[in-house]
């Protein structure tokens, strides 16, 4: 009796989990915590997969994130670019509020792909003083268009520092981005 109990509920449960694949992009503007640098303007893209489960939602994505920050060298008073490109895989909770809004929260990896710092033409893109994976947190708001499409606000933090160049400090950033449901 049990057991014919709990297959009546698993098949009652996944007749009400409906899953969305999409893609997501936008515009992103990054920083570092504890500095007075000035942001990066940046852009990010890549593919989610929502599965609906009632008045919430799972939601891993993978997507391709440019980071970091335009500030003045200590010792020149030079303008410093500071460029980080991360591959960010979210892993989100959302919570449907209304049909069309709901709000986000979850854990983000990143792994650093690449670097490129630049102070009065020279260039460095040595990476090997900054950690490869990143450990952060992300939330936002979104809201549900009409033909697929959706519109969030986010900001994402990380958790550990930048490493030896930029003790104490970690990425941060918002995020505008819009995105389309396949199915």
């Amino acid at each position: 009796m049990r057991v014919l109990f709990l297959l009546l509920l698993s098949f009652g449960l996944i007749s009400l989990v409906h899953g969305q694949a999409g893609i997501r992009a936008g515009l992103s503007s990054s920083n570092i915590t504890n500095s007075n640098v000035n942001a990066r303007l940046g852009a990010h893209g890549g593919v989610y997969y929502r599965l609906e489960l009632g008045f919430f939602a799972i939601e891993p994505g993978v997507q391709f994130s440019q980071k970091g920050f335009r500030g003045n060298d200590r010792n020149t008073g030079k303008i410093i670019y500071e460029r980080f490109n991360y591959v960010d895989a979210p892993l989100l909770i959302r919570i449907n509020f209304f049909p069309d809004i709901h709000l986000f929260v979850g854990p983000q990896m990143s792994w650093l792909m690449s670097r490129k710092y630049e102070l009065e033409g020279v260039v460095d893109t040595n990476m090997d003083a900054f950690p490869k994976t990143e450990f952060g947190g992300v939330g936002g708001i979104g809201i549900h268009l009409p033909y697929g499409l959706n519109v969030q606000a986010s900001f994402d933090i990380a958790r550990n520092d930048l490493g030896e160049y930029y003790p104490n400090r970690r990425n941060k950033g918002l995020k505008l981005s819009l995105g389309f449901d396949f199915f």
